[in-house]
């Protein structure tokens, strides 16, 4: 028997609900004495840009989804956006950041003080709870924008529905809220796929049905349930998605896409060592790995030690360790990466619950006060300065962790008596004052409060002129602010709006009329400089920029200003042509995948739907033996979508060069310097779009001398 008579699972469970009450609200309030010390577990570090992706959808849903993002995965995690859109709607940004990461928090420790309460006993469940609750790696994942606090959360809230459905009578709605949880988990973090079926092996290893046909039968039907919750939300997310933001019903499409094509070309390696040492977030993994080891050997040889839950507490760490460190031999190396490796932090807790707090259960009530306040006081201040710590002048990490890891094994042993519990409790602080400086590979973990006003008040000073445009960011990187500079654009996906990161250079991206332009830097002249390399690198596609604001930000590196832009048509060449060397007319111009008819203003070309579709194609005709540089000259409107003119090499398989022309009031005057003549083939006119006919006016094409 691998089971106590705790558990009986034709029977309620011994602990009333009335006396986890007390508890549960005192878990609900330990949080305070974490942030008394320090808020900064609350935001997300600067330099991380994955949380400021999710912040953006949570202040600019519809438009992110329906405008522009759309078909990104990050916008398909709903069961994570979607909360967090509906509490930043509600609330400012302070206050709805808090609410958030507290809420997803709180979520993760009750529902494994649910577990263990279930399982182990009460005064143990509440004593690994709270050593749960302080964990600062558990802060990183629950305390900034990311997916990973959420997605640990909906698993945990998932797998303590399951427990109470093992261990009591509850009927088809524990199953049903369970799917749910479950179905939030995986549409948050794809990932957790991996880890379902642990749930599943979980549940049947508690429900110790021995009748074969009988529990068949009860396990299907209880999967149907299951999966009437899991469809359920499925539904609810997709018809929200469908109807309300970008019209897609199967919203996790493009996170099934981009997880094959991860798992096709995994490019983020990341190394389980640092600085010659196992990396910090690993080592409770270990802990809890030997931890689990030693129980199930014990089982192996008869002894009664534990219980079932113990057990199966085991094989769910083992089981995800053993996952994970398979991924990582194949080069997906996310045990490297601390957000991936944290899903393995609730089954590391649940091992320590069923291991270390045997004699609590049956310690007098003072005692366990006692042990609960002591623990309670010493895990709190390891919060108060965690970079600095008395052990660190005294000996050296590795003497700490051996220290550590002998203390705990002591525990183990005598885990039977109540002096286990304060040696496990020892144990477990020391280790995690030895893994946690609040720093990892020479970056902070967490910002500050003034961090994440400032970013959100500069997005502030940007949403009061953007207007739902097209956004994009320019800034270096070799200037003091530019974690800040970062931040703020990753609110707006990062990279993919971006002009680049060496400003005043790197502008020659074309981009569209309407597009809102965000210059940030210390230097001189910002605005200027800004107004004027953009102008010299957007003059070829007829458009320019026009200010907008000027802003000074004092930020927490020093001041810098804020220039925004917005892109607007109507600029014309500043090259300075020579002679006319030819023109081409309108009746040497060959019709591709269009119609072509002559008006009045110029040659009007209808292109046919189709991404790179040929609508007009121009024999330039030059001389190979051309010794003068010269310059093909468009004069040329879009009328109805965006066209592309380009110039062909001499096989006509690539194109030499192209530019963008999009819907315009007047025509945009293209200017295209030509390479050496033998090189050079056709000027194309294509449909630069994706589904839809365009139109374009030309109204002359001219050849003329450079001078």
């Amino acid at each position: 028997m691998l089971l106590t008579e705790r558990i009986r699972p034709d029977s309620q469970p011994s602990v009333a609900t009335d006396r986890a009450v007390p508890y549960a609200i005192a878990l609900l309030l330990l949080p305070a004495l974490v942030l008394c010390w320090r808020d900064d577990p609350l935001y997300s570090p600067l330099w991380q840009s994955d949380p400021w992706f999710y912040l953006g959808y949570f202040r600019n849903l519809v438009n992110f989804k329906h405008d522009l993002f759309p078909g990104f995965y990050y916008g398909s995690r709903l069961s994570w956006i979607l909360p967090g859109f509906a509490v930043h709607s509600l609330f400012s940004p302070l206050i709805a950041n808090a609410i958030l990461h507290l809420t997803a928090h709180s979520i993760a420790v009750l529902s494994l003080f649910s577990i263990l309460r279930a399982t182990v006993g009460l005064r143990s469940a509440y004593l690994t709870a709270m050593i749960f609750s302080y964990h600062p790696w558990l802060w990183c994942a629950t305390g900034w924008d990311h997916v990973n606090g959420a997605a640990i959360a909906y698993y945990l809230l998932a797998m303590a529905l399951l427990t109470r459905a093992a261990l009591q009578k509850v009927g088809i709605s524990g199953f049903i809220l369970a799917g749910m949880a479950l179905a939030g988990a995986l549409y948050t973090h794809l990932f957790l796929a991996g880890f379902a079926p642990l749930l599943v092996l979980y549940y049947i290893g508690l429900t110790r049905a021995w009748d074969r046909k009988r529990f068949t039968r009860s396990i299907l039907a209880q999967g149907a349930w299951l999966g009437v919750g899991f469809a359920g939300v499925t539904f609810l997310l997709g018809s929200i998605n469908y109807l309300l933001l970008d019209g897609n019903p199967w919203f996790f499409t493009p996170s099934f896409r981009t997880a094959g094509a991860v798992v096709r070309n995994y490019i983020w390696g990341e190394d389980i060592w640092f600085d010659g040492k196992l990396a910090p977030f690993l080592w409770f993994v270990v802990a809890g790995s030997a931890t689990a080891i030693f129980i199930l050997s014990r089982m192996r040889q008869g002894q009664a030690y534990g219980n079932r839950a113990g057990s199966l507490f085991s094989l769910q760490l083992l089981l995800a360790t053993a996952f994970m460190a398979y991924l990582q031999g194949r080069g997906i190396t996310l045990l490297g990466h601390y957000y991936y490796a944290c899903y393995l932090l609730p089954f590391v807790f649940l091992v320590f619950g069923a291991a270390f707090w045997t004699s609590v259960e049956s310690m007098p009530p003072r005692t366990y006060f006692v042990t609960c306040l002591l623990a309670t006081l010493l895990f709190g201040a390891l919060w108060y300065n965690p970079a600095t710590h008395p052990l660190d002048k005294l000996l050296p990490q590795w003497s700490q962790l051996l220290s550590a890891g002998a203390i705990l094994a002591v525990a183990l042993a005598l885990r039977q008596r109540k002096y286990g519990a304060f040696l496990a409790i020892a144990g477990l602080a020391s280790l995690t004052s030895v893994i946690y400086t609040g720093s990892f590979r020479l970056v902070d973990l967490h910002s500050t409060r003034k961090e994440y006003l400032d970013v959100m008040n500069t997005r502030k000073l940007i949403e009061d002129r953007r207007d739902g445009a097209p956004i994009l960011f320019w800034y270096d990187r070799d200037e003091r602010a530019y974690w800040e500079y970062c931040a703020l654009n990753a609110s707006y996906m990062a990279e993919f709006s971006r002009i680049n990161e060496r400003f005043p250079q790197g502008c020659s991206a074309p981009v569209e009329p309407g597009t809102f332009i965000v210059v940030t830097s210390e230097k001189e002249h910002t605005t200027e400089l800004a107004r004027s390399a953009l102008s010299d690198c957007w003059q070829p596609i007829g458009v320019h920029p026009v200010l907008e604001s000027e802003q000074l930000i004092r930020g927490q590196r020093g001041p810098y200003t804020m220039a925004m832009l917005r892109v607007e048509a109507g600029a014309r060449s500043k090259l300075r042509l020579g002679e006319l060397f030819g023109t081409i007319p309108h009746d040497h111009v060959a019709v591709g995948h269009a119609s072509m008819e002559e008006t009045p203003e110029g040659l009007r070309v209808d292109i046919l739907p189709g991404f790179g579709a040929f609508g007009a194609r121009v024999p330039l005709g030059l001389d190979p033996s051309l010794k003068i540089g010269v310059a093909v000259v468009v004069r040329i409107r879009a009328l109805d979508g965006k066209i592309g003119v380009g110039i062909l090499d001499s096989a006509s398989k690539k194109f030499l060069q192209e530019h963008p022309v999009w819907p315009m009031p007047q025509a945009a005057e293209l200017v295209l310097p030509l390479p050496s003549p033998p090189i050079i083939g056709d000027l194309i006119i294509t449909n630069r779009t994706k589904n839809d006919a365009v139109s374009a006016l030309i109204e002359k094409i001219e050849i003329r001398k450079m001078p």
